[in-house]
């Protein structure tokens, strides 16, 4: 037996007109049971599906009305789209649009941020609804419609009770909250049952990010020894890039599918030896002085061709832009315009949250490609969001949003107060090993060199001594320590190294000190079970506060939201909270 709701978003935790509580707000004297006598959860699902046209493709030919012979558009659509609307518990909206209870297992979902020392991706796995089919009346459904990756929403309600009349009463439908939006797989039809799995907004990650590749025909082509390769893209400021040579006659270079600039043209490390003699329109057009380079760049590519043949290894530093033009110069605003051009997310996933300039991470950055091996999705969020804390999840409306991780603190801004009276199941989650025990030190590197080169014959005689120092190693680092937490445990923790996307030593030392604030002390994994509809008005990276009857929690502890967990077969959603 538990009192009403006590957890209430505080004023200012969300932008206008975001969702709130439903109306269920603590009463002196009201005691509520979930599930049983004042409001029930419930769950509706519309899937979005496409209904084939039985008609056959004919051709209708009028006199006169065009000239002889000329099809006429048919007078019907070869398919139609519908909305299918089904609930776990029954529903209907005010407009009359029944949800039939045919759900007996709305989904199992798990969302999670960032938890190991690399700072790498995210983790997030969505399952699957099943519809109850006895008796066999969804059979018509199956035969006629098309499913096969189309949206899906599922929202959650509270149906209130009329103690007056004794019934269950429907909620609004503008009062349904929003739990997971993505899209269905095909019908998995059983004797009894039907299955649809489920994919979040994460899936337009998985595939290859679709780019163009040499002919081999020569010219800008690319000669017989390049055809077939992928061309290589530059997106931001990159250090020490070895560009394609895609010419070996003429020492024609290919640097990026997109407008760039040449910052620095090093050979064997050096970048004296070879001068820049301005840009081209045509590469081929007029041939370099020797010791010279031309440049050519536009919305096809940026290239670049030496008058000499070079005698050790020709590497670059370069900033490219996207093909349309686009030019940001932070990690997260390139990764964001990445998305929408590169990858061709449609818009409608972006969340509108995600600013076009974000002032979450104002880090200028960038990327280098060079097309030797295809790029997923998830393969160039790794690259741009590597070691910045910043993990890009799939939010419960369908689309995809950037999270900072920060260390929680009494200053933060207290989305929730969680208490015992909403806690239906509290135990502690352990760690991953790579932070716990806590970081001693934390090396967030900058400047990534693209190309280490050694030591040897392989260097300009004449390279300076920094630029040797920089191309022998990977990364420059900025570094926080602690002597404190390196003496008071036995074996610390110390990461490798993290290469990141960004170009200032500034920005990696202010990331390290935040990552020593968050990993520099022992911190704990809270799993909290609460009622779902509370749970959905918390999401991942807000700051909560917690009281239980438990180690270090007694006295109210402020923790960030890391995770959550959904089952199908359960009214609760678990919440991992670090402390």
């Amino acid at each position: 037996m538990v009192q009403s709701s006590v957890l209430m978003r505080a004023h200012g935790a969300r932008p206008h007109g975001a969702l709130v509580m439903p109306d269920i707000q603590p009463k002196p004297t009201k005691i509520v049971r979930f599930g049983q006598s004042s409001f029930s959860t419930f769950r509706v699902v519309e899937m979005d599906i496409v209904r084939p046209s039985p008609n056959s493709m004919q051709f209708l030919y009028g006199h006169g009305a065009s000239a002889h012979g000329a099809p006429m558009a048919p007078g019907f659509r070869l398919e139609t789209y519908d909305t299918l609307n089904f609930s776990d518990a029954g529903f209907s909206a005010a407009d009359g649009t029944p949800y039939p209870p045919y759900v007996t297992s709305a989904f199992d979902l798990n969302r999670a941020m960032t938890l190991t020392a690399d700072a790498l991706g995210g983790a997030l796995s969505a399952g699957a609804i099943t519809l109850v089919n006895i008796g066999g009346g969804l059979n018509a459904m199956l035969a006629v419609n098309v499913n096969d990756h189309l949206p899906v929403r599922i929202s959650a309600g509270q149906k209130l009770w009329d103690a007056t009349r004794g019934i269950w009463r429907d909620p609004a439908y503008d009062s349904l909250i929003p739990v997971f939006a993505g899209l269905g797989k095909s019908w998995k039809p059983d004797r009894t049952s039907i299955q649809i799995d489920l994919l979040d907004a994460t899936y337009w990650l998985t595939g290859a990010m679709p780019i163009g590749s040499y002919g081999g025909t020569g010219g800008l082509d690319g000669d017989s020894n390049v055809a077939g390769r992928s061309i290589p893209r530059l997106r931001g400021r990159a250090h020490n890039i070895t560009p394609v040579l895609i010419d070996s006659i003429n020492y024609v270079y290919h640097v990026s599918d997109g407008p760039g600039s040449i910052l620095a043209l090093y050979e064997g490390g050096f970048a004296g030896g070879i001068a820049y003699a301005g840009d081209v329109e045509d590469l081929y057009a007029v041939t370099p002085k020797p010791g010279t380079y031309v440049v050519q760049t536009d919305r096809g590519g940026t290239w670049f061709r030496l008058g000499t043949k070079p005698v050790y290894a020709i590497t670059v530093d370069a900033e490219g832009k996207f093909r349309s033009g686009a030019a940001p110069a932070n990690v997260l605003d390139i990764l964001r315009q990445f998305l929408l051009e590169d990858m061709l997310l449609p818009t409608a996933y972006i969340d509108p949250a995600w600013e076009e300039t974000s002032a979450m991470a104002p880090w200028p950055g960038g990327w280098f490609w060079d097309g030797s091996a295809s790029v997923t999705g998830k393969n160039a969020v790794t690259a741009l969001l590597s070691g910045l804390g910043i993990t890009l999840i799939p939010t419960r409306t369908g689309t995809l949003l950037p999270i900072r991780l920060v260390a929680p603190s009494a200053s933060s801004n207290i989305v929730a107060e969680i208490t015992p009276d909403v806690i239906i199941a509290l135990s502690g989650d352990d760690l991953d090993g790579s932070l716990d025990p806590p970081t001693w030190r934390w090396r967030i590197g900058f400047a990534h060199n693209f190309t280490v080169q050694a030591a040897g014959s392989s260097l300009h005689p004449q390279i300076t001594a920094a630029q040797q120092s920089f191309v022998a190693q990977q990364d420059r680092a900025a570094i926080w320590y602690s002597a404190e937490v390196k003496s008071r445990w036995r074996v610390p923790n110390d990461p490798d190294t993290i290469s990141t996307a960004l170009t200032r030593q500034d920005d990696a030392a202010l990331i390290a000190q935040r990552h020593g604030a968050l990993w520099g002390t022992k911190r704990k994994i809270w799993a909290v079970s609460i009622p779902q509809i509370y749970a959905w008005q918390i999401d991942l990276g807000d700051v909560v506060a917690i009281t239980a009857p438990a180690p270090g929690l007694e006295q109210r502890a402020v923790g960030v939201v890391v995770g959550e967990a959904v089952q199908a077969s359960s009214q609760t959603v678990t919440l991992q909270i670090l402390v």
